[in-house]
């Protein structure tokens, strides 16, 4: 029997230290706390700086000559050795895929390769047409953008999987008993001037804790395990979080295709009542099907001061909202589940380590 680990990781936290990617480092942390893991992390060979600039220049000769295939924007390479089961790429974008050009030997050393996809929009398909070919040596593709999965597949002629984005459950599980949620209410990343300024005046008013980001950009991390501790500790703390579709300000980059952020899932794993406008499609109906999963604010509404006032006259429905949300997490959106979907999807075994933690977020959920 082999020694090796079953699954090959390939990680590029190295390459791309930043905070919107934080949320894949913690997946991958997952599965690697419940399987047989070797974690891949590539480097640059050049500065931060400089890789980002070639990455960026290679990625725009890609689209213009169809050529991704074989250029390596800067990624230190490397051979895979060993034997594997399943070679499990994680990538934010289509465009990461040219890093894995500095990667030798992986396809022959690996049974099954699967790539979990984050974000793909449908109107970008055809522009990233030579970026997507590198997919054909995958035998299946995962991706959070379920109004993707037929395009993608047609467009890579790979079996596609809508897989909805998790989270690490047990880590932002507010306690037993809960900590104290001192953080009235807390809008992070994208927002709309007009319910910011609302909130901004409500907390110079009187003793009301608005935390907001006060930097811009995707802003590079030290640890990315420690920014996601972080994150997780400000939102069990917060009482309201606000959630809005993915790229609420982004609509050039959507082209109105509507898809479930990662906001909702980290809102309601934390218990916080989350406000907002959500995406008007099944994936988010099937997923949050409790309800008030989420308190309806028109995007860009000045009135939410108003609802938060009428929330707070109403203790009872907030204490039932959190406590479903809760329940729902737990036994739904942590990262296992998704380790499990993809598991089943390929026909592989379930590693004692998965069914350990699902257990213990069964007997959480059963506390509540």
């Amino acid at each position: 029997m082999s020694s090796e680990p079953r699954i090959l990781l390939y990680s590029p936290r190295k390459l791309a230290p930043v905070i919107s990617r934080c949320f894949s480092y913690e997946f991958e942390d997952a599965i690697e706390g419940m399987d047989s893991v070797e974690m891949l992390t590539p480097e640059p060979v050049l500065t931060p700086t400089v890789f980002d600039y070639v990455d960026r220049a290679v990625s725009k000769i890609g689209r213009a000559t169809r050529a991704a295939r074989g250029i390596n924007p800067g990624v230190r390479t490397a051979d895979v050795a060993g034997r594997h089961q399943l070679f499990f790429a994680v990538c934010q974008f289509a465009t990461d895929l040219t890093w894995l050009n500095a990667l030798r030997g992986w396809r022959a050393r690996c049974d099954i390769a699967t790539c979990w996809l984050e974000e793909i929009w449908a109107k970008d398909l055809v522009r990233l047409k030579s970026q997507l070919s590198l997919l054909s040596e995958f035998d299946y593709i995962f991706t959070n953008c379920r109004g993707s999965v037929d395009g993608l597949a047609v467009a890579t002629g790979r079996p596609v999987v809508y897989a909805p984005p998790g989270v690490d459950c047990l880590s932002f599980f507010p306690g037993d008993p809960p900590v104290e949620r001192v953080i009235d209410v807390f809008n992070m990343g994208r927002r709309h001037p007009a319910t910011h300024k609302a909130l901004l005046d409500l907390a110079r008013e009187r003793r009301f804790f608005y935390l907001y980001d006060t930097f811009k950009g995707n802003i590079q991390v030290q640890s990315p395990a420690e920014h996601r501790l972080q994150l997780a500790n400000l939102i069990k703390r917060s009482r309201y979080f606000i959630a809005n579709k993915a790229k609420a300000t982004e609509t050039g980059e959507t082209a109105g295709q509507q898809e479930v952020g990662f906001r909702f899932f980290e809102g309601a794993a934390a218990g916080a009542v989350m406000i907002g406008d959500a995406p008007d499609v099944d994936s988010f109906r099937e997923n949050f099907d409790w309800p008030d999963a989420v308190i309806h604010l028109p995007y860009g509404s000045s009135d939410v001061t108003d609802l938060i006032a009428d929330l707070d006259r109403q203790p009872e429905r907030t204490a039932r909202i959190r406590r479903d949300s809760l329940d729902n997490s737990l036994r739904r959106h942590d990262w296992a589940y998704r380790w499990r979907q993809v598991l089943e999807t390929l026909g592989l075994p379930i590693p004692e380590g998965l069914v350990s933690r699902e257990a213990r977020l069964r007997r959480r959920a059963s506390g509540l």
